[in-house]
């Protein structure tokens, strides 16, 4: 799903190249994000395609304007395009800075599914697409045609963009915080409602109360008995870190009465397990923290709340026992 979303994304962006001006040139400041852009006229065979196109703030809409507002939702300040040849090969190269190196890690971490070149500081190749993420950038490079020698070819180019980016950005906290039982390439960050909705749907109102400040991470869980069963039923994990306790039991009362169609009180508890569609859907407070915990099996969404819980007490030392 989330890749069909992004494919989406990149048929809309395609119909804006030639239809919109764009709001910057390569050249000027030596900061500009436009001379990221490697230059392919030395190496053999490869030639730039047209001039580069820059865009920023609310001037994405004009490049993508079905994509825009989720790259809004983690910090967009500006993007250039620019599309290189070799030989028949039309490749596409994008470059996003973002506000900082974790909302950079967070859009990148949409689409991780896939293979993983050395490439620093991550990056995931898969069916014509790179993706990569260094510091405060994210680096998407794809080609819609067939043809031969596009892995090669899509990674030298990606190798050359990240060359011109010297610094290297922190991975947010809550990554460090996933269960070992994780699929640790399906794990996304996010801390806004949109980029959540477009992964594992709540609702259109803010039940979580995220309002950017609140650093949240999703990712699959895999039980042995799914490996078995070729990852069928797989967990959807969600976490969640509040400023403080306070904001998180009122996050944790607000889904409970919004999500469920007939919820009872919580009483008070900081537990709540309730029924959404063929979901078994338990929602967990602890501190600062707040763990949903979603799958079809009720007994294994109960066990990957509580090992996730288990890792968040561990290693966010957290003064309570989990029980």
């Amino acid at each position: 799903m989330r890749k069909l979303i992004l494919t989406i994304f990149v048929f809309i962006a395609l119909l804006g190249v030639s239809c919109n001006k764009p709001a910057e040139k390569k050249g000027g400041g030596s900061d500009t994000i436009a001379n990221l852009m490697p230059d392919m006229a030395k190496e053999t065979q490869w030639k730039t395609e047209g001039e580069v196109r820059c865009y920023k703030g609310e001037e994405l809409f004009n490049y993508m304007d079905g994509g825009a507002e989720l790259y809004h939702a983690y910090g967009f300040k500006r993007a250039c395009v620019q599309d290189y040849k070799k030989g028949e090969n039309l490749y596409t190269m994008e470059i996003y800075e973002m506000e900082n190196s974790l909302k950079a890690f967070g859009i990148y971490s949409l689409d991780r599914q896939g293979e993983h070149p050395s490439i620093k500081q991550d990056a995931t190749y898969q069916d014509g697409s790179l993706n990569i993420w260094k510091d405060r950038y994210y680096i998407r490079i794809f080609i819609l045609q067939k043809g031969t020698n596009i892995k090669e070819e899509i990674q030298s180019l990606g190798e050359k963009a990240v060359s011109q980016i010297k610094s290297e950005g922190e991975m947010p906290s809550l990554v460090k915080l996933i269960s070992a039982s994780a699929k640790k390439d399906t794990a996304s960050s996010f801390w806004q409602m949109i980029p959540l909705n477009n992964i594992f749907f709540i609702s259109h109102e803010n039940l979580l109360n995220l309002t950017g400040d609140s650093e949240g991470v999703t990712f699959l869980y895999q039980t042995l008995r799914q490996a078995q069963d070729g990852g069928k039923g797989e967990i959807r994990i969600i976490l969640i870190h509040y400023s403080d306790s306070k904001q998180a039991k009122d996050s944790f009362e607000k889904f409970i009465s919004g999500y469920f169609s007939q919820p009872s009180s919580p009483k008070g508890g900081d537990e709540y397990k309730g029924r959404k569609g063929e979901k078994t859907v338990i929602a967990r407070v602890k501190d600062n923290y707040l763990l949903l915990s979603a799958g079809v099996d009720e007994a294994e969404t109960n066990k990957a709340l509580f090992e996730s819980l288990k890792q968040v007490v561990s290693k966010a030392n957290l003064p309570l026992e989990v029980k």
